[in-house]
């Protein structure tokens, strides 16, 4: 095979170029398709002698199963026959290369192809919460680590679990049953922020040198804790690094933490992780501490977060079971009183609205024939 081949460094550029034109022309299967594939480059499926010879390749495009709904199995081949004139007119001017074919095919995880696929559209292919590697409704952070300090990434991992920050750590975060590059790309591809665990060797690593190039790629923000004398390698290192200890990492937790919300630079994300952090309470002595690191950071809360409190509280025993919550302070009381505006009665399990009680009571009072 050709090493010298350009056309396939292109797919994705040209793969952008046909989604605006296919959203200009207001072509909605074309634009889906586009949003939802993921490219790779079969190389040198075709070729002809003339002038020196001239080298096709094909590109497959995988899909979710469902967006084969958008068309009929009759008009697969006219699609993907569209596609492919559609970037050899962008690829004109690459001489002694074409664009051979356009397949579309089912994603397949266990597929080598799939597994080398780009995205096209820059986020995320796939669905965060579907991956057992996130907790659902914390911040992605994926910390890039050197493997013989992973036991220490673990327990920077556990430490930021409190403060709403769900981590992923190579080999401590896979399930065993599951393929560990695949995992690995897939905590590249979601992630929210990137946390590098920077110790002596981290730049001698062509891993954590890969995880980083691929977050800067992506423009995902890089935070970096240093926790020995070398400082972040290559493009990280013009920022400053936040000192950590290395067999106490967790000890850094609270600064990072804030950190991680500086530069991800979305307060909203950051309060609803200390929400959703607080709402999966796993004991009463967590329950205590997620909920002063929530009252103390957070002055107002949406309408669906307090509905996801409302519904933790009554699901989930270590909250309603907590007696720091409800115990003469009433501190979960006042605090859904200062971030609301509205005043609540707990009782039992359940949190409920004063002012839509009495709505109701008078309702009941109307009701009621004299």
């Amino acid at each position: 095979m050709n090493s010298k081949h350009y056309l396939p460094s292109k797919i994705a550029t040209y793969l952008k170029r046909l989604l605006m034109e296919y959203k200009a022309a207001e072509d909605r299967i074309k634009t889906q398709i586009i949003n939802e594939s993921r490219a790779y480059v079969i190389e040198e499926t075709d070729y002809d002698n003339w002038n020196g010879g001239t080298y096709g390749h094909d590109v497959v495009l995988y899909l979710p199963i469902d967006a084969f709904g958008l068309f009929r199995l009759s008009q697969q081949n006219g699609i993907e026959a569209n596609i492919c004139s559609d970037l050899n007119t962008l690829a004109t001017n690459i001489e002694n290369e074409f664009f051979h074919a356009v397949r579309l095919e089912i994603r397949d995880e266990d597929s080598p192809g799939y597994q080398r696929a780009i995205g096209v559209t820059g986020r995320p292919t796939i669905n965060p919460d579907s991956l057992s590697i996130w907790k659902p409704g914390l911040i992605r952070t994926f910390i890039s680590h050197r493997d013989a300090y992973k036991k220490q990434a673990k327990l920077l991992a556990d430490s930021l679990e409190p403060y709403g920050i769900s981590s992923f750590v190579a080999h401590e975060t896979i399930e065993p049953t599951k393929e560990w590059r695949l995992e690995i790309m897939n905590g590249l591809q979601t992630m929210e922020i990137m946390l590098a665990f920077v110790t002596d060797d981290f730049h001698t690593s062509t891993w954590t040198n890969q995880e980083v190039g691929f977050a800067l790629v992506r423009g995902v923000p890089v935070v970096s804790l240093k926790v020995e004398k070398n400082d972040p390698p290559g493009f990280i290192g013009h920022e400053q690094a936040l000192r950590g200890i290395l067999h106490s990492p967790d000890t850094s937790a609270s600064k990072i933490h804030k950190l991680l919300g500086e530069k991800l630079g979305q307060k909203d994300r950051i309060q609803s992780g200390l929400v959703n952090a607080f709402n999966e309470s796993p004991n009463w002595s967590e329950t205590t501490s997620r909920f002063d690191r929530m009252s103390e950071s957070i002055e107002k809360l949406s309408d669906a977060e307090l509905s996801s409190i409302i519904d933790s509280y009554s699901k989930n025993d270590q909250l309603h079971g907590a007696a720091y919550l409800n115990n003469r302070s009433d501190r979960l009381r006042k605090f859904l009183a200062k971030t609301t505006g509205s005043d609540f009665i707990i009782s039992g399990k359940l949190i409920i609205d004063a002012k839509l009680q009495n709505q109701n009571i008078s309702k009941t009072e109307e009701d009621i024939p004299f």
